[in-house]
């Protein structure tokens, strides 16, 4: 009787495992895109019609694949015009970039079109229709079209344009633009025109990739999503923890260091007792310095990366640690490279912390310069690793 029992929960357990399996995977399905939104200035935020968004990686059935050439005709699915990236800032929406138009530079391509900041009018599209939204309050809302489209996979997408009318007499016109004070057609001068001629015949502008600044941004049929990666400190707290990581960094370093050979000791009475030279102290230029919150229990990870002349050669250092309970850092990751390994070793600069698995928890974006050029890189942070999850150098990740 007990037997028979045991082999029906057994049976029992045979057939729900899949069918949660079958429902993860199908939550996990996607796809997913990461990318990141460049732009220069001074604005603290993407500046409209100026920035760039540049694809990463796209998440499909628990694998990323390079955002650059999945389902490339011959752009990549993830800059088709109209889809919407939520641009982040520590995991927290800051506003959407909508994609309108592609370029592409030395192979890798390129989105062009407009950012939004958070607050403005936005349009998403659900299974019931484009829903606009003003700051999270659902506006207005309309049917879409059903069958065999909504099966694609798709990124979150914008509203469709309304279609051209039929008849376009008067009173149909009329309908569509009663702004009185819309601009009204007028002769051009002679030297308008002659200066329309002149930006004709010019040669197009060179397309420019701005890298002053960067974002994270991930694009997902499910919508907006909000996962704050910031954590919590007291006045001082933050300037502290950055001190701490400053001299961990520096001991890293010293670890790099050649030591002086001590000359050859003098036989005989007179023996002079060697003092090897103090050690000049480091200096860290162009430091790069984050602390994210990656799985919200407020024991954040600590990211610093510098430069610094060393033994008379540059090198390049990263390093990752762990803020403890009792506020000291246990380092996981240290990669010291150079000009001549950033074959193997590029040097990291992080960007932000970003959800690109949408599990709710944050993975460390950052930018390898390499010797065949800057790529971007994902890497989830372990309680005691620090996995490397796509490099856009592979095309493909491991997992």
């Amino acid at each position: 009787m007990f037997a028979c029992a045991g082999l029906m929960l057994l049976a029992a357990a045979g057939w729900f495992a899949p069918q949660a399996a079958h429902a993860q995977r199908k939550k996990q399905s996607g796809p997913r895109a990461i990318a990141v939104v460049t732009w220069n200035g001074d604005s603290p935020k993407p500046v409209p019609h100026a920035s760039v968004v540049t694809p990463v990686a796209i998440l499909v059935e628990g694998r990323y694949y390079d955002a650059n050439l999945y389902q490339a005709q011959p752009e990549p699915m993830a800059l088709e015009s109209g889809v919407i990236y939520d641009v982040l800032k520590t995991g927290e929406p800051i506003g959407t970039f909508t994609v309108g138009g592609v370029r592409e530079q030395n192979d890798t391509w390129y989105g062009t079109g407009l950012f939004e900041p958070k607050g403005a009018i936005t349009v998403q599209m659900t299974k019931s229709g484009a829903q606009t939204t003003r700051s999270g309050q659902t506006v207005a809302a309309s049917k879409s079209t059903a069958g065999a489209e909504e099966d694609r996979p798709r990124l979150r997408r914008g509203t469709p344009p309304p279609p051209a009318p039929k008849e376009q007499t008067d009173a149909i016109l009329s309908t569509i633009d009663r702004d009185p004070e819309r601009p009204t057609l007028r002769r051009h001068s002679a030297e308008e025109i002659k200066a329309q001629q002149s930006a004709a015949n010019a040669p197009p502008p060179s397309f420019v990739v701005p890298e002053t600044h960067m974002l994270a941004a991930v694009s997902d049929a499910g919508g907006p999503e909000s996962h704050s990666f910031i954590p919590h400190y007291k006045t001082g707290e933050f300037a502290q923890i950055r001190d701490d990581m400053e001299k961990l960094v520096r001991a890293e370093l010293e670890k790099q260091r050649k030591q002086p050979s001590s000359p050859p000791q003098k036989t005989g009475r007179q023996q002079r007792v060697h003092t090897p030279p103090a050690s000049s102290p480091i200096e860290l230029d162009n430091p790069k310095f984050g602390i994210f919150d990656v799985n919200g229990n407020n024991a954040p990870i600590v990211i610093y990366s510098a430069t610094v002349m060393l033994d008379g050669a540059k090198k390049y250092i990263t390093v990752a640690a762990w803020e403890e309970i009792d506020e000291s850092l246990r380092k996981v990751f240290t990669q010291v490279t150079d000009d001549a390994h950033l074959d193997v070793y590029p040097r990291l600069e992080i960007i932000d912390a970003v959800d690109a698995s949408g599990n709710g928890r944050g993975e460390l974006l950052f930018r390898a310069f390499g010797d065949q050029g800057n790529r971007f890189v994902l890497y989830h942070p372990g309680p005691d690793s620090f996995d490397l999850l796509f490099d856009s150098a592979r095309a493909e990740s491991a997992r």
